[in-house]
């Protein structure tokens, strides 16, 4: 039985995802919005909301105005794929993202139609790039940064990469520190080192539905004097009371 309802909902989801990007890459063409959203993102935030539906994934956030309209940067914690379609499903977002999501069929297309910002992980100069490229974008819709620049092992935060914390500074920007949690992480997590199918299989053959909570906290509008490391620890001391508190 879980073999079926596995394969009925990632088959479901990569019909609903192929047809979908089409639309979103036609639509990235026209100079349309929608409450200043461009079009194509919120075609991609409706087939987000589809693809978790069907998926049998739940997103619960207690403050979703503060997602919707924010002019900035997300700063979430990141354990999963998940974190990313959460958000985005509250409030269309761009994201920085590895180089290597460009060459995902259809997700790779729908990234680059949405405005993501590409880096090369390994490369200092690419790093360099993206991050002058996203000090001089328009932040709104507002761009996804995950601080531990990579996905985390679920029972702690990694260190903050204090990078995302020098464009804001530089830049003016506002942005928004997010806890994300799930009420069965064993079947949320991706797993640094897993292959993503492998991860989506765990989460298609799931029989109870996944709890994805967005908790939001106050959004901060740092300056040019503020100092970057500083701001990193500060926001990840911030987060890890909140997702992981002492007993």
């Amino acid at each position: 039985m879980s073999f079926i309802r596995g394969y009925y909902r990632l088959s479901l989801s990569a019909l609903i995802l192929i047809i979908c990007a089409v639309l979103i890459i036609i639509t990235s063409y026209l100079p349309i919005t929608i409450r200043k959203v461009p079009l194509q993102l919120r075609l991609a935030q409706g087939m987000v909301r589809l693809i978790l539906w069907v998926l049998h994934v739940q997103v619960q956030c207690d403050e979703p105005e503060k997602l919707r309209g924010f002019d900035g940067f997300f700063f979430p914690n990141h354990v999963s794929y998940l974190e990313v379609l959460a958000i985005f499903s509250i409030m269309p977002t761009r994201f920085l993202a590895k180089a290597e999501v460009r060459s995902w069929p259809a997700v790779g297309a729908i990234a680059a139609a949405i405005g993501c910002v590409f880096v090369q992980r390994g490369d200092k100069a690419s790093r360099r790039e993206a991050r002058q490229a996203l000090t001089e974008v328009n932040t709104f819709p507002p761009i996804t940064i995950f601080p531990e620049g990579k996905r985390g092992p679920g029972d702690a935060l990694l260190p903050f990469r204090y990078g995302a914390f020098e464009i804001v500074t530089q830049g003016n920007f506002a942005f928004l520190p997010i806890a994300a949690s799930f009420n069965n992480l064993e079947v949320a997590i991706w797993h640094r080192g897993e292959n993503i199918i492998k991860a989506l299989w765990r989460l298609a053959r799931q029989p109870e539905r996944i709890v994805v909570k967005i908790d939001p906290q106050q959004p901060q509008h740092p300056t040019p004097a503020d100092d970057p490391v500083a701001l990193s620890e500060a926001v990840q001391q911030q987060l890890t009371a909140v997702l992981y508190p002492p007993e």
